[in-house]
């Protein structure tokens, strides 16, 4: 069963080498539990936040985590909206799910 959590994307405005300042997005991504290596916060995303590059609506004291996805040999991160604890909550609980049937 996939998770859908809401990550955090580079927006491909047409960039220029001079003054090069990145906002960026937000678009769902399903993500499988399994394949999830570990979760922690991303305080990163939380300075873009405070700097204005995040989209509008985004409440000032949410918080961000890096979710690492398994991809064979290597790791891949993601920034997703959320705590580690939200997220990991929503990970056990697809897996409960399936687990069940």
């Amino acid at each position: 069963m996939l998770v859908t959590l809401t990550e955090i994307c580079e927006a491909q405005k047409g960039r220029s080498i001079r003054n090069y300042e990145p906002t960026f997005t937000l678009r769902q991504v399903a993500v499988n539990p399994d394949h999830v290596i570990y979760v922690r916060e991303d305080t990163s995303a939380h300075k873009l936040l405070h700097e204005g590059r995040l989209p509008e609506g985004l409440d000032d004291r949410t918080r961000f985590s890096r979710v690492t996805i398994n991809r064979g040999h290597s790791g891949n991160d993601i920034i997703v909206v959320g705590t580690p604890e939200q997220i990991q909550e929503k990970l056990y609980i697809a897996n409960k799910q399936l687990i069940k049937g």
